[in-house]
C-alpha cells in the first residue's frame, strides 16, 4: 500500500512537472513570434527569404523527429528532455545575434534539433503519466503550451513595443528559461513505456532509472498509422502560420502597431489554451471524433476569416476562432499515437514527424506564397488543408484502449 501511495504521489509530481515543460517549451517559441517583423527588417529580408530562414528550424526538428527515440534508447526519456529543453531556450539566444540570412538559417536549424527532441520525449512521457494516473491530461499538458505561447507572447510583444533589441531581449529572457527548464526536469522519472502492446495488455508504470527500448526505425509511419498521422497536419498548418505569420500580417496588412499585434496573438493563444484546458473534459463528453471535426470546422473558418479581415476586429475574432479550432487536434492525435498496437515512443514520433514538421514546414511555404500572390491569398490556401481533418477524424475511434488502473496488477497478483 505504501508503494503505491508513494507512486501516486510522484506521479503527481510527475505531472505538475510535464505541465511545466509543455509551457515552458512554448514561452520559448512565444518570445520569438512577436519578433520575426523585427528580425526581417534587421536583416532586410523578402517574404521568400523568410521562409526560407524559417524552413532551417523545420529541416532541424524533422531530423530530430526521425532520430529521438534512438537517442531516448541510449540516454533515456529523463536525461533527453533535460537537455532538450534547456538546449532549445539556449540555441533560440543565437538568431537575434544573427548577422546575415544564412546564420539565421544555421541558428534556427540548431534549434530545431532541440525543439524536436523535446517534443517527443514531452509527449511521450505525458502519455505515460497519463495512463498511470488512469486519467486524461494531455489535453491540459497542450493548455499549458498554449499558456506558455500567450505569456510569451506578451513578452515579446512589451519588448518590442519599447524597441528593446532582439539580442538583448532573447539574452535577458532565455536562460532564464532554460534554467527553469533544468529545475522541472529533474522532478520527472525515468519511464518504462515504450514496450510493445497489443489490443489485450498495455501496460504503463513510471520507474526509476529504466531505459526505453526501440524496436524499429522511427519517425517512419507504419500503415496501420498513416491516416492518424495525416489527420492533424491541416490544422497544425493554420497554428503554424498563424504563429509565424500573424504578427507579420497584422502588421503591415492592417497597419497595427506593435502592442496590437502581440495582444492579437496573445488571443489566439488564450482561446487555444482555455480550450485545452477543458479539452479532457470536453472529449470525455462528447467523445474525440466529434471534438476533432468540429475543430476542424472552427480551424477553417478562423484561418479564412483571418486571412481576408478589413481591420484589426475582424482579426482579432477571427484569431479566437482559429485558436478555438487548433486547441485539440493534436493532443488527441498524441494520445491516439501512443495508445496504438507498437511500440509509444516510436508511434509518437511518427504522428509527430508529419504533423509537427507541417506545422513547421507551413510558415516557410506561406512566405514563398506571399511572395507569389500576396500574404492574404497564402494564409487563405491552408483553409481547404484544415478541412481535411473532418474527413479523418474517425480515426481517432481506434485509439479506445482499455486503461488499467494503478496497483490493479499487485491486487490481481
Amino acid at each position: 500500500m505504501n508503494n503505491v501511495l508513494q507512486a501516486d504521489s510522484s506521479a503527481k509530481h510527475a505531472q505538475m512537472a510535464i505541465c511545466a515543460i509543455f509551457f515552458l517549451e512554448s514561452l520559448v517559441l512565444g518570445n520569438w513570434i512577436p519578433r520575426i517583423p523585427d528580425i526581417k527588417i534587421q536583416l532586410e529580408l523578402s517574404s521568400f527569404a523568410l521562409g526560407l530562414c524559417l524552413f532551417g528550424l523545420s529541416l532541424g526538428t524533422m531530423i530530430a523527429l526521425l532520430t529521438t527515440p534512438l537517442v531516448t534508447r541510449a540516454a533515456g526519456f529523463k536525461r533527453t528532455l533535460s537537455v532538450a529543453i534547456c538546449g532549445w531556450a539556449i540555441a533560440m539566444i543565437l538568431p537575434g545575434w544573427s548577422a546575415n540570412a544564412i546564420v539565421l538559417f544555421i541558428t534556427l536549424f540548431v534549434a530545431g534539433l532541440f525543439i524536436g527532441l523535446t517534443e517527443v520525449t514531452m509527449n511521450t512521457m505525458a502519455d505515460a503519466i497519463e495512463k498511470f494516473l488512469d486519467k486524461r491530461i494531455m489535453s491540459r499538458c497542450h493548455g499549458f503550451w498554449s499558456l506558455g505561447s500567450l505569456a510569451g507572447a506578451l513578452i515579446g510583444a512589451a519588448f518590442a513595443h519599447y524597441s528593446v533589441a532582439v539580442s538583448i531581449h532573447f539574452a535577458i529572457v532565455f536562460p532564464l528559461i532554460a534554467a527553469s527548464g533544468m529545475y522541472f526536469s529533474r522532478m520527472l522519472p525515468d519511464i518504462a513505456h515504450t514496450a510493445e502492446k497489443t489490443e489485450t495488455t498495455s501496460q504503463h508504470r513510471l520507474q526509476s532509472d529504466t531505459k526505453p527500448s526501440i524496436s524499429w526505425l522511427p519517425g517512419l509511419p507504419r500503415k496501420s498509422l498513416l491516416l492518424l498521422c495525416v489527420l492533424p497536419i491541416g490544422i497544425m498548418c493554420v497554428e503554424g502560420v498563424f504563429i509565424d505569420w500573424s504578427a507579420l500580417f497584422v502588421r503591415t496588412e492592417l497597419l497595427a502597431s506593435p502592442m496590437a499585434t502581440g495582444i492579437i496573438y496573445a488571443f489566439f493563444s488564450l482561446v487555444m489554451a482555455a480550450m485545452r484546458l477543458a479539452g479532457d473534459r470536453i472529449v470525455d463528453r462528447f467523445g474525440a471524433v466529434r471534438v476533432a471535426q468540429v475543430s476542424a470546422g472552427a480551424a477553417t473558418i478562423g484561418i479564412t476569416l483571418f486571412a481576408f479581415s478589413p481591420n484589426i476586429t475582424v482579426a482579432f475574432l477571427a484569431a479566437g476562432i482559429a485558436g478555438l479550432g487548433v486547441a485539440n487536434v493534436y493532443p488527441l492525435a498524441m494520445t491516439a499515437a501512443a495508445e496504438r498496437e507498437g511500440n509509444a515512443a516510436d508511434n509518437v514520433a511518427a504522428v509527430a514527424l508529419l504533423s509537427f514538421s507541417a506545422f513547421l514546414l507551413a510558415p516557410p511555404i506561406t512566405g514563398w506564397l506571399a511572395d507569389l500572390a500576396g500574404l492574404r491569398i497564402a494564409l487563405g490556401l491552408f483553409a481547404p488543408l484544415a478541412a481535411t481533418t473532418m474527413l479523418l477524424a474517425s480515426q481517432l475511434d481506434r485509439s479506445s484502449l482499455q486503461r488499467q488502473r494503478p496497483g490493479t496488477e499487485q491486487a490481481d497478483s
